[in-house]
């Protein structure tokens, strides 16, 4: 939401109301990404017109948007010189400012993961440049890359129950081989999750070309904005496959990447997923990556979070209190006073002997009583899938397994 005076309301985003000071505003609530509005005060959204041209001597035509997110948007182009369809991944004035900063890496990691040998299991840059903005927006850096057929998120949400485990094991190598490529490229993923896991497409230059005929690209009704009247894109992506294409297709992952080393005092990965010395301000470096990892294993094959981010009104746990508490439960392990002594905000939920200052009840909760619960794969393969989490899901990161390592888990035989 954004808030600034205009004249009264002419268009169905613009929702009156009164500042602290009395003063008459709008407020201005946009149906896709807040275009028309500043970089400068952190949005910058690509406009692009269908049928643009755009890059170097106008090698790529936008043909529709496939989707945005907080610091860019995602278009599907034509590359006018081979005859393909790519996308480009257009990003927010505001985050081609920061990136020009040096205050963020995502660019130079898909550098990095693309020199050769490049791995099929992370996106490849195949091209960049950076074009003017339309008013406000400031500048935008665009990176060129493959045309994907969806993203795990999609293919989960669209089943009731979860994932047959054959698929969930094709995925979580193909994550893994993804994974062990982006740390032999001294890179740490930082944001492991369903929607950042694509499939590669089986579908033609053709067969996108007549997609996009049938289904013409649209764009949503006019909105009022900071530089006048936009009209964004309707968000298009490509059909999801269905799960037998799946099980023939490449997962690749989306790259938001940081230099692998030490790094401290720096939230990363979504909550549920977020590992201990990350909750506990210590440094953090591959094994975040790891730990992930383990808990998206248990999120494919049983379709739950294995730890979630809420307040425990029982012992009076807030969330992170609550998260500490869930790990200590599940990896039965207690942490150790020579990973709470380097962890900033341990003496704030721990006392010096490495106990929780609340004192909730510990108890027996296995990672297995959590996999039977729900009941979806035999006793034996939940066996080995817990011995293949439990090798990532350790408190202290110097005891988890790397990503080379845990390639060849027994868990992956027979999978390719």
């Amino acid at each position: 939401m954004y808030r600034r005076a205009l004249p009264r309301p002419r268009f169905k985003n613009q929702h009156f109301s009164v500042d602290p000071e009395g003063k008459e505003v709008f407020d201005l609530v946009f149906v896709s990404e807040a275009l028309g509005m500043p970089a400068a005060d952190g949005y910058g959204w690509a406009q692009f017109e269908f049928g643009e041209h755009i890059g170097q001597d106008n090698r790529y035509t936008i043909t529709r948007k496939l989707g945005w997110g907080m610091h860019s948007s995602a278009w599907l182009a034509r590359d006018n010189i081979y005859k393909r369809f790519v996308a480009v991944k257009a990003l927010t004035g505001h985050a081609t400012d920061l990136y020009e900063r040096a205050v963020v890496w995502e660019p130079e990691a898909l550098r990095l993961i693309s020199r050769p040998p490049s791995s099929p299991h992370c996106t490849q840059l195949m091209d960049e440049f950076k074009i003017p903005g339309k008013g406000s927006a400031g500048s935008h850096m665009c990176f060129v890359m493959p045309v994907y057929g969806g993203d795990v998120k999609g293919l989960v949400e669209a089943r009731t129950t979860a994932l047959p485990l054959p698929l969930a094991k094709w995925i979580v190598l193909h994550l893994l081989r993804g994974i062990a490529h982006t740390h032999e490229s001294r890179i740490v993923h930082t944001d492991l999750k369903h929607d950042n896991i694509f499939y590669s497409t089986s579908m033609t230059a053709d067969g996108i070309g007549a997609w996009v005929t049938n289904e013409p690209s649209r764009r949503h009704a006019p909105e009022i904005s900071h530089d006048g009247v936009v009209q964004a894109a309707v968000s298009q992506p490509l059909p999801m496959i269905s799960e037998d294409e799946a099980m023939r297709a490449t997962c690749s992952q989306q790259i938001s990447a940081q230099p692998s080393g030490l790094h401290v005092n720096r939230p990363i990965t979504t909550l549920p997923l977020r590992p201990p010395e990350v909750y506990l301000e210590a440094e953090w470096d591959k094994p975040a990556d790891i730990w992930t990892f383990g808990c998206l294993i248990f999120e494919l094959v049983t379709s739950k979070h294995l730890f979630r981010y809420v307040r425990n009104q029982k012992f009076g746990l807030d969330e992170t209190e609550n998260m500490l508490y869930q790990m200590m439960l599940h990896t039965e392990e207690e942490f150790r006073a020579e990973q709470l002594q380097v962890s900033p905000k341990a003496p704030e939920y721990f006392y010096p002997d490495c106990q929780l200052k609340k004192n909730p009840e510990i108890f027996n909760w296995p990672i297995k009583a959590r996999i039977d619960e729900r009941k979806v794969v035999s006793d034996e393969e939940a066996e080995a899938t817990v011995r293949l989490i439990e090798r990532c899901l350790r408190l202290d990161p110097e005891h988890r397994s790397t990503a080379s390592e845990l390639l060849s888990d027994p868990w992956f035989n027979g999978v390719d």
